[in-house]
């Protein structure tokens, strides 16, 4: 069985130019196992009752005509709608205006090869994004790594964008625990991405709003490679939204990565329960000018998704 929500809206795009019909995804509770029940659930949907076999959502035309196909990423498709409004919001602009995102690890893995910390050039880098390690917004980089001998020129080159915060590259939906840490010591990685910020206080709280519920759901809209394993790009990192410079509310976030920083966060399907996470978004309502239940739902909800709890969209009411 498939635990992936499957968006089957294709056969129900408009034709070309049309611009008045929303598509319609079917976000599906499980795949069907056999052709009879394919063809059920084809039917049933073609006849207007998609409901029967999934969570049903209405993207207007011109989102799709613009390439917006958001909601195939979730289950609950209120929250395609979520990230619309936080991307349009003007309290946010997009991290890469002011401060430089990369090298991309694979550009790591090309120029450093694995080597002993007494080695002469032997620099400790960010290199695994286990839960098990990663599970607290303080980390330190755990992997000694030497340039390669014939490429040293790009490893020194790539070494000069060393940052104290890292956001990861990849991420499991299910067990994963962080998104964005904050290190002493400035570094770069292979599943991590440094980002350039040059205040203390600003990159800790650059940390908090990454692991927000708010900056998850931006993620999770852009993930590509699996809906349970996302992996972004470096255009797509550089697209999600940050507090513009004059929020007022900056302080109250390097307050929470303050006051959560050694404390163990939950996955996200245990969002509900987890206090470093609603330490956190209660920074990030502020930001948002939001009411901490307002947030509060979007979290639940988010712990609620196929992809993040490992289990089976709960039937309706009757069936």
């Amino acid at each position: 069985h498939s635990r992936t929500p499957a968006d089957v809206s294709t056969d129900c795009r408009p034709p070309p130019h049309a611009n008045t019909k929303p598509t319609e995804f079917v976000s599906l509770r499980n795949m069907p196992e056999t052709a009879a029940e394919a063809t059920e659930a084809a039917d049933s949907i073609v006849a207007g009752r998609s409901e029967e076999w999934g969570r049903v959502t209405q993207w207007p035309a011109a989102r799709i005509q613009t390439g917006d196909w958001t909601p195939a990423q979730w289950y609950d498709g209120k929250l395609a709608e979520i990230v619309r409004e936080l991307e349009n919001s003007p309290l946010l602009e997009p991290v890469g205006i002011r401060h430089q995102v990369g090298p991309a690890g694979q550009r790591i893995r090309d120029a450093f090869r694995k080597c002993g910390p007494d080695e002469p050039g032997a620099v400790r880098l960010f290199w695994s994004v286990s839960s098990k390690l990663r599970n607290r917004l303080h980390g330190s980089p755990e992997d000694f790594r030497c340039p390669k001998v014939r490429k040293r020129h790009l490893a020194s080159r790539y070494w000069n964008r060393k940052s104290h915060f890292l956001v990861a590259q990849r991420y499991d939906t299910v067990g994963g625990r962080l998104t964005g840490l904050w290190s002493r010591d400035a570094s770069v990685g292979s599943g991590w991405v440094p980002v350039t910020v040059r205040e203390e206080n600003h990159a800790k709280a650059l940390v908090a709003w990454w692991n927000s519920t708010p900056a998850k759901l931006m993620l999770l809209n852009r993930r590509s490679k699996k809906l349970t394993y996302a992996a972004w790009s470096m255009a797509q990192l550089r697209q999600i939204q940050i507090p513009k410079t004059d929020s007022a509310a900056w302080q109250a976030l390097a307050e929470a990565w303050e006051s959560v920083a050694d404390i163990e966060l939950l996955p996200m399907r245990d969002g509900v329960k987890c206090r470093a996470r609603q330490v956190i978004d209660s920074a990030a309502a502020s930001v948002l000018r939001i009411s901490e239940d307002q947030i509060a739902d979007w979290r639940q909800r988010l712990a609620a998704e196929p992809t993040i709890s490992n289990t089976r969209a709960p039937r309706p009411s009757g069936k």
